[in-house]
């Protein structure tokens, strides 16, 4: 723990409170403003209200006392999976490495210091300003990688922030500053942006009686398992909002436009997203509130929307067909519609898990092998050719440093525009207007595949997040720089440096500036004291990509650590032996015949798809007739309704 002078212990207490004149070694003069949120909109349950609203919980009888039928599905909220209850939401986050607090206790003040001792850290816009500029450099990875990838972080992380009596918590520009405002200072030479960015620290998890618990810890206000929430939601509310007949249909609800199923139009109080003037413009609703950021990702939502009613009516016509009944489109409409209140629930239940295990399957055996190559698949034991044992001593929980700075990896393959219809869309025009996904899905998801390449992982970020991030609703002044939420982000975290990371996995020290090469290095003096104070974040997008992967090997192997901690910590992981949790065998073999192109396929209509959806379409990976890949085939899970629940 850093020593900290007692002049210095009331500065930092004082920073949390009141805005502050100090000066850095980089720059003088900064004024400590804070900003709200990176994901202002991320507490999935509302306003949080000192402290934060409890979710709309699900069945709260005891696990042990639930019958055996009822274990086959997973609860919406995440209990009943871990002795603990870990996974489920609204749990803290866990650490692999204790966290860097700076205060004189370690257990709450931000990372702000040098390990040099009274010398601060370098403002994150600086950081961001010099070292990451937009020069494009593409991969041959299809953006489909960089989005889906966001759709599994939405799927398992999600930091809620404070809110104020009307919304976001102001910081910038106020007289007395919350005392959950953190700074993030603009330099002078930086003309983008005023002197001030809004930042609000994350939720601290409190005790029963909202007491916060010490050292701070932040929470996750979504299950933590790779199961869906996404797309039904983490909290039994948001479930019965997506489905139909009030909330007890087997089938996700949808709106028609223009002739074409779309995600269902979001009609409450705070959708969190922006309409534009076109005449179809509305807000989506799906299982997260982030899913209207941009078109990519309500597109990505609205794949899984859809494929999820496949499953549905696939397990229908099953049914009917086992019973020696017709099985037309006609006749599954009829039987779904007029099924009793429990089979309809069992519909949807299944249909539920089955939709898990799909996406597990593309998330840990299709998608993962890309983004950390063979040999992290390996040493974290993530392969998928063998059933797998569930182990209660895995703690399944979000690892703070995964979601604070390695799964952030993504961020360096975000394109500063994309194509639908056949015209060019820019991303900094559509953050919060996810119009594109209502006019033009089908063109979007074969543009992704097909045309659209990522930016290549390295330092190297569009303006689109580094300059212009929610400037929809913002203004060009009020715009985020994304790349210094992350940082700020996981010094309010507390998250340790880079050093100490590599130095946890056993990988080689970096102990010299020159450890990075020597052009790299000569920028991290200038605004480094230290080699130890180099944020994780940045350490982390300056490493090559491991051989065959995508990400480096600090990041990769944060991201394969948390990913075997899910695998083996889910008793319904899709290949797991646990009973009746997961699957037989004969199911597991239909739910891996269907891959990711299979999806875009049928909910996209899409008729061609290339044999890798991760990369380009190449000589090597060619372009096939979709016909090609299997869809659904619902037969081995009939016999799960054979007795009536």
């Amino acid at each position: 723990m850093l020593r900290v002078e007692d002049n210095m212990k009331s500065a930092v207490l004082s920073l949390l409170g009141i805005c502050l004149y100090l000066t850095v070694s980089i720059h003088s003069d900064e004024k400590f403003c804070a900003s709200h949120a990176d994901l202002y909109y991320a507490n999935i349950a509302g306003k949080i209200q000192g402290g934060y609203d409890m979710l709309s919980l699900g069945d709260q009888s005891a696990c042990a006392n639930r019958a055996t039928r009822d274990l086959r599905y997973r609860e919406i909220d995440g209990r009943c999976n871990h002795p603990k209850d870990y996974g489920s939401t609204m749990k803290p986050l866990k650490r692999y490495l204790k966290a860097h607090y700076q205060d004189a206790e370690g257990k709450d003040a931000p990372r702000i210091y040098s390990v040099m001792g009274d010398n601060y850290l370098p403002s994150p816009r600086l950081i961001s300003f010099k070292l990451f500029p937009d020069i494009p450099k593409v991969a041959n990875t299809s953006r489909w990688t960089m989005q889906f990838g966001q759709l599994i972080d939405h799927d398992i992380t999600s930091a809620p922030v404070p809110t104020g009596p009307n919304g976001t918590i102001k910081c910038c520009g106020v007289k007395d500053m919350p005392k959950e405002c953190f700074p993030i200072s603009v330099p002078k030479e930086d003309t983008r942006f005023d002197t001030c960015m809004e930042f609000v620290r994350s939720q601290a998890a409190a005790d029963e009686k909202g007491n916060q618990l010490y050292p701070r810890e932040q929470l996750n206000a979504i299950t933590s398992f790779v199961d869906g929430s996404a797309f039904y939601g983490s909290d039994l509310n948001a479930t019965k909002r997506l489905r139909t007949e009030d909330g007890k249909g087997a089938l996700l609800k949808t709106v028609v436009v223009n002739g074409f199923e779309r995600l269902p139009n979001d009609t409450s109080a705070r959708p969190g997203c922006l309409k534009s003037q076109r005449p179809e413009s509305y807000c989506m609703v799906t299982g997260d509130r982030r899913a209207n950021l941009h078109p990519g990702l309500s597109s990505a939502h609205l794949l899984f929307h859809l494929y999820h009613n496949f499953v549905v009516r696939s397990l229908a016509a099953a049914i009917l067909n086992k019973r020696g009944q017709p099985y037309a489109p006609n006749n599954v409409e009829y039987f779904i519609t007029n099924a009793p209140e429990y089979l309809k629930e069992k519909l949807f239940q299944e249909g539920r898990k089955v939709m898990g295990g799909i996406f597990q399957n593309i998330v840990f055996c299709d998608y993962l092998p890309i983004i950390l190559g063979p040999g992290l698949i390996e040493k974290f034991k993530l392969g998928c050719t063998r059933r797998s044992k569930y182990n209660p001593y895995v703690d399944p929980r979000i690892a703070n440093s995964f979601t604070a700075a390695a799964f952030r990896f993504g961020h360096t393959l975000v394109p500063n525009s994309f194509t639908i219809n056949g015209k060019q869309e820019m991303l900094k025009d559509s953050f919060l207007i996810p119009d594109g996904t209502i006019y033009g899905f089908e063109s979007l998801v074969q543009n992704f595949l097909t045309d659209g390449k990522s930016e290549a992982f390295d330092w190297f970020f569009s303006k689109s997040i580094s300059e212009h991030l929610f400037e929809t609703r913002t203004g060009p002044k009020g715009a985020i720089d994304l790349l210094s939420v992350n940082i700020q982000r996981a010094r309010d975290h507390g998250i340790p440096a880079y050093y100490y990371w590599r130095r946890y996995y056993g990988l080689r020290r970096f102990t010299s500036f020159d450890d990075w090469g020597y052009e790299t290095g000569k920028k991290f003096k200038q605004l480094y004291n230290h080699v130890n104070d180099v944020d994780l974040f940045v350490g982390g997008v300056f490493e090559p990509p491991v051989a065959g992967g995508v990400v480096g090997e600090t990041f990769g192997h944060i991201i394969a650590n948390q990913f075997a901690d899910l695998k083996y910590g889910d008793a319904y992981y899709f290949l797991s032996k646990e009973y009746p949790q997961g699957f037989t065998d004969e199911e597991i073999a239909a739910i891996q015949e269907v891959t990711f192109n299979s999806i875009v396929c049928y909910s996209a209509k899409l008729q061609y798809v290339q044999d890798n959806t991760w990369f380009v379409p190449s000589e090597s990976n060619p372009v096939r007739p979709c016909s090609v890949h299997p869809q659904f085939n619902a037969e081995v899970f009939a016999k799960n309704f054979d007795q009536p629940y």
